[in-house]
């Protein structure tokens, strides 16, 4: 078993996604062409499902209530914690990120490309339309997941972390399925979840359980 806090297989891990991070910018565009020749009311009702729950507030509701119940029945409340911590990290830096690139979004009418804060003498920090690196609700929801894997027992994280991963996973895609992101946002943003949750499990000192 491969374990994820072995610093070489940390450093190779990231080392190989931040590779396929930067190969993916060269599929932003025919991603969006698929997307735009493939769409229809039945996926766009799905995605926008996804989007709308995998959402900030939604999943750190979830947490909550997870949290109250551990509480309630008296049962460890460590690894709910870990993931609300690295949720929020996640969703904070992801949106540092965002307002610092403003790159536009492909769903943004005549803007193409990287504008940082400002477009022509026009303030566009934090403005929806140039806020598409990285993708929130992507970065959110693995760094919400990622300690799942990082943290649960070996015969637990199939039948926990799998099922959490394939909704963080939807959620990606509905980011790019709606228009709102380029395939590259996405995958710079699990990345950054996967490296959030790192740093979050290793500053309060959780160690993987075998």
């Amino acid at each position: 078993m491969v374990s994820l806090f072995n610093p070489l297989n940390r450093l190779l891990l990231l080392a190989a996604g931040a590779l396929l991070c930067a190969v993916s910018f060269l599929f932003d565009d025919p991603v969006i062409a698929w997307v735009g020749a493939h769409s229809n009311r039945g996926v766009r009702h799905a995605a926008q499902f996804f989007t709308r729950w995998g959402d900030f507030l939604p999943i750190v509701g979830v947490l909550l209530v997870v949290l109250l119940v551990a509480w309630v029945l008296k049962r460890s409340m460590r690894i709910p914690l870990v993931m609300l911590g690295s949720a929020i990290a996640g969703g904070l830096a992801a949106n540092v990120l965002r307002v610092l690139t403003g790159r536009a979004r492909p769903s943004t009418p005549g803007a193409y490309g990287w504008y940082g804060l400002w477009d022509h003498g026009r303030w566009i920090a934090g403005s929806y339309g140039y806020s598409s690196f990285p993708s929130a609700h992507t970065a959110v929801a693995i760094a919400c997941v990622a300690p799942l894997w990082i943290l649960l027992p070996r015969r637990r994280r199939v039948l926990v972390a799998g099922p959490a991963t394939l909704v963080a996973f939807c959620i990606a895609a509905s980011r790019i399925l709606l228009n709102a992101h380029h395939l590259s946002d996405v995958l710079a943003s699990v990345w950054l979840g996967v490296l959030v949750s790192w740093v979050i499990c290793g500053w309060v000192g959780a160690r993987q359980v075998e």
